[in-house]
């Protein structure tokens, strides 16, 4: 399957029509996921490997707004081993340890893990490094990113929260240069996951993709439009792009970028939504 680019494309074709109940066209795509493939099977953006890179991303992100909303590194290394992780627990605390090639797994490790929590995680990540990501999602550009490892600093949740806010915007460019901005918001992400959707003004959306999608209705965050302003600038050179931010009382801190959700194959609960998001993505999916 990782060696056969026609297996692989197989592959997603069976599980596009499994999971959404029809015949996807993606030579001339209308609905969002048949834009996202498109998109992987003819990238056009140098941008989208810079952006997909979890280290180049940051100083991509410090120079296009600011270096107060990076995550400080503690590492940025070809490879790690036990020792050095060991001694960057020691030295700093809670940290993460990712890969920066791929969608994860990311591993916490705080000063209470174990020797062998810690080696496992290490481990892990090593092998994740041996891995085309690029070639197993058929999302071309994250086979030229060149492999690393990254250690970055934990960011603590608010008081009295159990997780850490996380603010993904899907930010379409219209026709016309301004933006359609769609908020996903991830809620009880460690214990019973759900994620509901709004406008730009934050009013509530029935959209469903993958996991349930609870009628809600959220308080506006500390500092939302620096937010919303900073994901459309970095979302600009783009047709679409998911820009995600964490925010702790306020304080924004850069995430990620995406640019294929699901990798195209995620489960709408309706084909409408599928069709209403492809809909607000307007520009060539290429790029």
């Amino acid at each position: 399957y990782r060696n056969s680019s026609i297996l692989r494309r197989w592959w997603f074709w069976l599980q596009f029509v499994k999971n959404n109940k029809y015949i996807p066209n993606f030579k001339n795509p209308k609905t969002y996921n048949e834009k996202i493939n498109y998109r992987k099977n003819d990238p056009q953006n140098p941008l989208f490997s810079i952006c997909a890179d979890k280290i180049l991303a940051k100083e991509y992100v410090a120079e296009k707004i600011s270096p107060d909303i990076i995550i400080p590194n503690y590492y940025i290394g070809e490879s790690i081993t036990f020792e050095q992780m060991k001694s960057i627990i020691t030295k700093h605390g809670d940290c993460l340890l990712k890969a920066n090639h791929n969608s994860g797994p990311v591993h916490l490790l705080t000063t209470q893990s174990s020797d062998e929590e810690i080696k496992a995680a290490v481990e892990n990540t090593l092998k994740q490094l041996k891995i085309d990501y690029g070639k197993l999602k058929n999302e071309p550009w994250y086979s030229d990113i060149k492999r690393g490892v990254l250690v970055e600093m934990r960011l603590d949740p608010e008081p009295d929260e159990t997780d850490i806010k996380d603010y993904k915007f899907h930010v379409f460019k219209q026709n016309d240069g301004s933006f359609k901005t769609i908020l996903e918001v991830h809620f009880d992400s460690s214990w019973n996951q759900n994620i509901s959707y709004f406008s730009e003004n934050l009013e509530w959306l029935p959209i469903t993709i993958e996991l349930p999608n609870i009628i809600t209705k959220i308080d506006k965050p500390v500092n939302y439009e620096t937010m919303l302003k900073h994901a459309k600038k970095l979302a600009e050179p783009f047709s679409y792009a998911r820009v995600d931010f964490y925010n702790v009382a306020g304080a924004i801190f850069f995430g990620e970028m995406t640019f294929a959700k699901t990798s195209g194959i995620g489960i709408f609960m309706h084909r409408m939504y599928d069709l209403w998001l492809g809909n607000l993505w307007q520009g060539d999916p290429r790029y």
